[in-house]
């Protein structure tokens, strides 16, 4: 793997700003879930769709996954960041197809 890639991957100050990440596209999904718009038959219906294409990208992550495993492993706060690095990317998928989704319809 690229030297600069597994030292990213190696630090915690990364899992840390990973996962703020994390909680912080979580909290804009659950915000928008709740909010005014995501109440009424419209918004549920943008926010089941955009969970549906956020898991058709988790699927093709977790594949993708697979192939650096082994890398992975390697390193207890790698493996960690790795996987937080797949759900941050997962959330977002889902933040951006929702912002999308509101723009479109």
């Amino acid at each position: 793997m690229a030297e600069w890639l597994t030292r990213i991957f190696d630090s915690r100050v990364f899992l840390r700003m990973n996962a703020a990440f994390g909680f912080l596209f979580l909290g804009l999904f659950i915000w928008y879930y709740f909010s005014e718009e995501g109440k009424d038959e419209r918004g549920r219906g943008l926010v089941a769709e955009a969970s549906l294409i956020a898991f058709a990208v988790l699927f093709v992550l977790l594949n993708v996954f697979v192939y650096f495993t082994e890398w992975a492993m390697e390193n207890v706060v790698r493996l960690s960041n790795w996987l937080q690095t797949v759900y941050t990317l997962f959330l977002l998928t889902a933040d951006v197809a929702l912002a999308v989704l509101r723009k479109i319809r």
